[in-house]
């Protein structure tokens, strides 16, 4: 098993976060102490040195992030932004606003930041198609507390796609990739021993799961459609391969126009509230066994019952069996970096970059991987030991993410506002047959 992650991939050590903690500041220049205050005489006091001016109190920062406190990663992250405040009390302290539903929660960040009123950190999705976030200017430029230990904590191929104008405008954070999640105890009752290696296989399979009463992959059409464009990504590198997708510009391609043919013939297998759906209904289908199966993140556990978890395992993605793709390949999703708003105040900025150093640190990143099931951007080294200590889905996880020989962003990441805007309803069109396969991938095109 690979012992190396670069964090695209047990409690916080309090000694090395003290260390962390009693370190220098990460700002470019060195902090001014504090002036101190002398009751003696007036003489006595113009004998002093004269000390140069400094903030007094306590800097509040104001951090809002889309993982709810009661999922596994969203409690480990509550615990590490505590951790800190402990850390640096009476200096700087974070407070922290939630909103899990990520599509309402991206919209919103997008208002606040236009109407000057965004949060002082938050993450979002970087889209190389949408550079709003970058053409603001109201973004922070992290450039001069990006020295050379700190970006070691990175690939440079992150830091160089999330640089704008020679700013480096956001901050590596999650890049996750997404594996199909099924229920292998119900596929042992109906006779499948085997995850199928080809998408007609599994297509087999989904027959026989319906003939015992149970669906095959969750999927939802509302929202990002998260789970039906992980599929269809899915099935379209099945048919070009990962390089051909990853470096193609239009949808309008046969290998996407027979995916979303194969893409309809799996609803068929899926529940009835397909259309219209959204993350949360479809998890819950999978939690009650109304489906069988989910291409999700790591978080995916984080989201099911407990009953359900001992009966989860990961299988890798198939393929045609023709050789156009290999097997195992990944569907990720987008880089989800951190991002602050532009500030005036140099103390203020200079405590988003300590705290930013803090959550990405290697301390942070193995309490994320190991108790939050969240895979980083930031690199880990990962030990046997280490390995040993998560649960049998995250340690899967983990070696199907290592093991995988390509990745490819899921579609929707990518796509316009606009287009990004109407795919619901295209997908909705196209599986109540009111479009073609040809006709989406046209009007896709168009939209982006």
């Amino acid at each position: 098993m690979f012992k190396k992650l670069l964090c695209g991939l047990l409690s916080v050590s309090m000694i090395s976060m003290l260390m962390m903690g009693c370190g220098s500041s990460p700002s470019p220049a060195a902090e001014p102490e504090a002036e101190e205050q002398s009751n003696g005489t007036a003489a006595e006091e113009a004998a002093e040195p004269e000390q140069p001016e400094q903030t007094d109190g306590e800097v509040t920062l104001e951090l809002y992030h889309s993982w709810s406190p009661e999922t596994t990663r969203g409690e480990v992250l509550t615990s590490l932004v505590d951790a800190f405040n402990q850390l640096h009390e009476g200096k700087i302290h974070v407070n922290v606003e939630t909103n899990p539903d990520f599509p309402a929660y991206q919209e919103k960040v997008k208002t606040m930041l236009s109407t000057g009123t965004a949060p002082d950190i938050f993450h979002y999705n970087y889209n190389p198609n949408d550079l709003s976030y970058f053409e603001s200017g109201l973004l922070m430029d992290f450039t001069p507390y990006m020295d050379a230990e700190w970006s070691e904590r990175f690939e440079s191929s992150d830091l160089e796609t999330l640089t704008y104008d020679g700013k480096l405008l956001s901050v590596p954070f999650e890049s996750a990739g997404a594996v199909i999640w099924y229920n292998k105890d119900v596929f042992a009752e109906v006779g499948i021993t085997q995850f199928p290696d080809t998408w007609d296989g599994l297509l087999g399979a989904c027959k026989t799961l319906q003939e015992a009463g149970y669906g095959g992959f969750s999927l939802f059409t509302g929202d990002d459609a998260w789970y039906s464009i992980n599929l269809i990504t899915a099935l379209r590198i099945a048919n070009e391969g990962a390089a051909t997708v990853n470096a193609s510009t239009s949808f309008n391609t046969p290998g996407m126009i027979d995916a979303l043919n194969t893409y309809k013939e799996f609803c068929e297998y899926s529940t009835s509230d397909v259309i219209g759906g959204n993350y949360s209904v479809a998890g819950a289908n999978f939690s009650s066994k109304k489906t069988t199966m989910a291409i999700d993140g790591s978080w995916f556990t984080s989201y099911q019952d407990e009953s359900v978890i001992p009966s989860i395992g990961v299988a890798p993605m198939p393929t045609n069996g023709d050789g156009t793709a290999q097997q195992g390949y990944l569907v990720t999703d987008a880089q989800t970096p951190w991002a602050a708003s532009a500030q005036t105040d140099p103390a203020k900025e200079a405590a988003i970059a300590e705290f930013m150093k803090f959550i990405t640190s290697e301390e942070s990143t193995r309490t994320l991987t190991m108790e939050g099931s969240v895979v980083l951007s930031a690199k880990l080294e990962l030990s046997d030991e280490d390995l040993a200590g998560v649960t049998d889905q995250m340690a899967a996880y983990l070696e199907t993410n290592g093991d995988a020989p390509s990745r490819t962003t899921n579609l929707q990441r990518n796509l316009s506002t606009q287009a990004g805007a109407e795919l619901p309803t295209l997908l909705e069109s196209f599986l109540l047959d009111q479009i073609t396969a040809e006709q989406f991938c046209e009007q896709l095109d168009e939209l982006n």
